[in-house]
């Protein structure tokens, strides 16, 4: 049976001179370079004394002086999804929109705490398994796109991703998977463990476990005093058109005159308290101009808290991609419901939707089966399906919305990012036409295709229903 890694490919390897010299470099005379030389001369066991003592004193910023390459391979995708959503590292993993993922294996619990039955267990697992790897290839041979076919392959499939990321973040992605939210499950765990193990040997001056905030054994729910709802309960209380997105807040109601202050401050204007910028098409100009240079934090003074209502678990991996918003995402296992799932226009169109519905209802009924036999919750969660659908509670300020809607309402975005972030953008035109007028794909923006061959080649189209 293949199992899980994580590996560390590249670290800088005189990375103990380097952050040992940035721990120095505010109370030691000399330049940077000298301080630095005179690090590289320095024994490692003094450097690392130094770092463990800069670190345990809170200085914890000198570690992101050195860097890691990582290579997670053979994981399952929940591994992948825990991973991503940490905003201070790159990823770039498999697509699931363009490979066939037919052949990439699934990961296999150890289903610990019932071996009177663990065997049993065993085989109802691995039989569902091969039928949901069977629905996939069904699906594709059948004409469905990969990136529809792939909302029935369960959250036990493996994938590969490579991810870097600097030593301060690393610590914590680590802590979090040994200590934190990853304690719980196994596969995280073990990756987590290894990584460390791999640090006493390359890395020896980063340390783990110190200072990790354990889960605390209350549940947040339980302090409330109202009988709790499921998190669908509450929005179906919320909303009652069934909407893509509810925007729940915006930090201002006025955010065009408050990014045209924060410009005219940028620009070194002296009363750019008190000049009138009320006039709409003042501010338009403004803004559209500020959208023509590289910095844009005039629009990071506004924030936007949204609520996407339902969104796949496929789908929210194209969310959180985006490194800076505030995303909440909730624990699968509790949320998701398998008579909550997403359909692709495709499947329907193809005929087979009573057939694609019932992976869900087969998948449903294991489930169910798996956990009478004791089936734990760390094990469980490799039978979600990627369709499966989950409400994602995210803010984003004005210039990450601004990146986010650029890409995400493309013609060449995958099909439900895209109806999410153009309801969103419909939205915002509504609440702040004269900001968000400026707002939309790519070539409506900058007027050109960042697409090349892969172009949709219907630009003329696009830019004309985004101006309407």
């Amino acid at each position: 049976m293949v199992k899980s890694s994580a590996k560390i490919l590249f670290y800088n390897d005189n990375s103990d001179s380097i952050v040992a010299a940035a721990g120095r470099i505010s109370t030691t005379k000399g330049s940077a370079m000298e301080i630095y030389e005179k690090s590289c001369e320095k024994d490692l066991t003094k450097n690392i004394d130094l770092i463990h003592k800069i670190v345990s004193s809170g200085h914890t910023s000198v570690l992101e002086h050195a860097f890691l390459n990582l290579a997670f391979d053979q994981v399952s995708v929940f591994v992948e999804q825990f991973i991503i959503e940490f905003r201070l590292a790159s990823f770039t993993v498999k697509s699931r929109r363009y490979v066939d993922f037919g052949n990439m294996g699934y990961v296999m619990p150890e289903f610990e705490g019932r071996e009177e039955n663990s065997r049993q267990m065993m085989e109802l697992y691995r039989k569902h398994m091969e039928f949901l790897f069977a629905e996939y290839h069904n699906l594709l041979e059948q004409g469905i796109p990969k990136e529809d076919a792939r909302f029935v392959l369960p959250y036990s499939f493996r994938s590969n991703f490579y991810c870097t990321v600097n030593a301060r973040e690393f610590v914590k992605i680590v802590n979090e998977m040994i200590f934190g939210r990853g304690k719980g499950y196994p596969e995280i765990v073990a990756l987590g463990e290894s990584l460390r193990k791999q640090c006493e040997e390359k890395i020896p001056f980063l340390s783990f476990g110190d200072g990790v905030v354990q889960e605390k054994a209350c549940e947040i729910k339980s302090l409330f005093s109202v009988e709790t709802k499921s998190v669908s309960d509450e929005i179906g209380d919320k909303d009652t058109d069934d909407s893509l997105v509810t925007v729940w807040d915006t930090s201002t109601d006025t955010p065009e005159e408050i990014i045209c202050r924060a410009a005219m401050l940028e620009a070194g204007m002296e009363r750019w308290q008190e000049i009138e910028v009320k006039e709409p098409a003042l501010q338009k100009e403004v803004i559209r101009e500020i959208l023509s240079h590289g910095r844009k934090r005039e629009l990071e003074q506004m924030n936007i808290t949204v609520l996407f209502q339902g969104i796949s678990l496929a789908g929210v991996t194209h969310l959180v991609r985006h490194r800076m918003q505030s995303v909440v995402v909730p624990k699968y296992i509790e949320i998701c419901d398998f008579d909550s799932y997403i359909l692709p226009k495709t499947i329907e169109k193809a005929g087979l939707k009573e057939k694609y519905e019932n992976v869900f209802y087969e998948t449903k009924r294991v489930a169910e089966q798996l956990k009478k036999m004791g089936m734990q919750d760390c094990d469980m969660i490799y039978l979600l399906l990627s369709g499966l659908k989950v409400p994602v509670l995210t803010t984003m300020n004005a210039n990450e919305l601004f990146t986010f809607i650029r890409l995400r309402t493309c013609q060449r975005a995958q099909w439900e990012i895209a109806e999410n972030a153009i309801e969103l953008l419909r939205i915002l035109r509504k609440k702040h036409p004269v900001l968000f007028s400026l707002y939309g794909p790519s070539c409506y923006v900058t007027g050109k295709c960042p697409e090349g061959k892969m172009s949709c080649g219907e630009m003329e189209k696009v830019v004309r229903s985004f101006g309407e």
